[in-house]
């Protein structure tokens, strides 16, 4: 074929189908916008405020900040979709491979607009997706109409910087459905953005109100351990891995249990945190590592996990830069730092589990259930020596009882157990946190009445609840539990 013309024919996509398409990469609005806080960091800006108008017919979101601005070449060039990703990128580009404004927008809304101010001169441009199809070719706007203009000057956006506007959000909507997923992507952006808020390198609004860095790490908590932080060389690079295993959820109170959950609850936030030049890309998970996987007893492992962006054709990292996956070589040591932090952690549910000794005493606390082996599973059973389970045992006919709590173990339903504490991270019950007085009060005289009436015994086994679960917490109400007992059997 050597010098001989190949038979050609060009064979471009159809534009309105193709940007169409375009729209379906899987942004929901918190990836959307986080792309977009992406640009505002490369371009050096140190405010970025999402502003967003949610009446009906009129909504709009408009994404501000005070960066370098970009002039109308650069903006000419920022709005053409795709660029090589195997480009060298400059320090702090968070970018990957061109697409994000464009991709991210568009997952959105049919229509977005950048203006950009630098050197005191306004550049725009415009993707209106009824437009490519009304022309059946990719051409963007390059004047600013009216209504825009008219959005800036209520976003006040005059000074140096970059506005994004959607408009024709018909994949937000409008209206309470608009104004309630922009507020609920600010979880999202303090989770994904916590290290620029942290340290102050970044400001952030949604509407009126302030994001704050959510740390899903607890590291100012006093029980969180952090086991420090070791280096693995890829590709000339340096990959930081930092475990830390996170506070019995019975040690945490409302507020850090919200802060390290999400959807899911802790049992779908455990394993890696991936980061990318400081920005969170992948915010738990195992990466599909060995044989890892989710599950209860290892969902207080995090592992942060710092890659370069100069690595991402390595680590192939995806357009929305959601998912990441290691290179092989550096597999076999990440599954030996995830094993020992998962158990790690099931060891902390595993101590919880056997009996403790209370503070300043050597007599051991007796639980209502004991935790115990089975075919290599565990599994539960109630404790024949709690001082109630004993009494009662003693005082009912020959194995009447014992057949009822065989009953009880046997049909102990694990797996609603299960459920909920998925759903709830296993929070401390309320009733433990805050004990109604009346209620356990109330609840340890029935427990009494069905004792036997021998008063030496009764004593005994009032005096044996001190040691005893859940009575040990209350210590106080005990002792005077046993006193309005001794005093009305006399």
């Amino acid at each position: 074929m050597q010098g001989r013309a190949l038979a050609e024919e060009r064979l471009d996509p159809y534009a309105e189908d193709l940007i169409e398409s375009l729209r379906a990469f899987g942004y929901d609005l918190p990836t959307a916008l986080a792309d977009l806080v992406d640009n505002s960091i490369a371009a050096k800006a140190k405010n970025v405020h999402v502003s967003f108008c949610s009446d009906p017919g009129e909504a709009w979101v408009a994404i501000v900040d005070d960066g370098c601005g970009m002039s109308e070449p650069e903006l000419h060039a920022a709005m053409r979709f795709a660029r090589n990703p195997r480009h060298i990128r400059e320090q702090g580009d968070l970018g990957r491979f061109g697409l994000g404004l464009k991709t991210a927008s568009l997952s959105q809304a049919r229509m977005l607009t950048v203006l950009s101010i630098n050197a005191d001169k306004l550049a725009a441009r415009t993707w209106d997706i009824d437009y490519i199809a009304q022309r059946k070719e990719w051409v963007v706007l390059t004047q600013p109409d009216s209504e825009v203009l008219r959005i800036a000057e209520r976003i006040g956006f005059t000074g140096q910087g970059t506005a994004i506007i959607w408009r024709k959000t018909d994949k937000l909507g409008d209206g309470r459905s608009l104004s309630r997923k922009v507020s609920d992507a600010g979880r999202e952006l303090a989770l994904t953005f916590h290290r620029f808020l942290e340290t102050g390198r970044l400001n952030l609004r949604i509407g009126r109100q302030g994001i704050t860095p959510l740390d899903p790490y607890l590291r100012r908590h006093p029980a969180t351990q952090d086991r420090g932080t070791e280096e693995l060389q890829t590709a000339g690079h340096a990959v930081r891995v930092n475990p830390v295993i996170l506070p019995h959820p019975s040690r945490l109170s409302k507020q850090d249990t919200a802060l390290v959950s999400g959807p899911g609850g802790m049992l779908a936030r455990q394993g890696f945190y991936v980061y990318r030049g400081n920005r969170l890309v992948v915010a738990g998970g195992w990466l599909g590592l060995g044989n890892l996987h989710k599950s209860a007893p290892t969902r207080l492992a995090r592992i942060a996990l710092e890659i370069p962006p100069g690595l991402d054709l390595l680590w192939a990292v995806d357009v929305r830069k959601s998912t990441v996956h290691p290179p092989i070589h550096l597999e076999p040591r990440l599954i030996e730092l995830a094993e020992d932090a998962r158990a790690r952690s099931e060891k902390i549910f595993t101590y919880r589990g056997a009996p403790v000794r209370r503070q300043g005493k050597h007599s051991q606390v007796e639980p209502v259930w004991h935790q115990v082996r089975r075919l290599g599973q565990s599994d539960y059973s109630i404790n024949r020596d709690h001082p109630l389970v004993a009494a009662a045992l003693s005082s009912a006919p020959e194995n009447a009882l014992e057949g009822v709590l065989r009953m009880i173990e046997t049909t102990l339903p694990r797996e609603l157990i299960a459920q909920e504490v998925t759903t709830r991270g296993e929070e401390p019950p309320p009733e433990l946190e805050h004990p109604d007085t009346e209620e356990v009060l109330a609840t340890l005289r029935s427990l009494l009445t069905g004792l036997p009436s021998d008063a030496t015994m009764r004593t005994t086994l009032a005096a044996a609840l001190l040691k005893a679960e859940p009575f040990c917490r209350y210590p106080g109400l005990v002792k005077e539990i046993i006193e309005i007992d001794s005093t009305e059997g006399t």
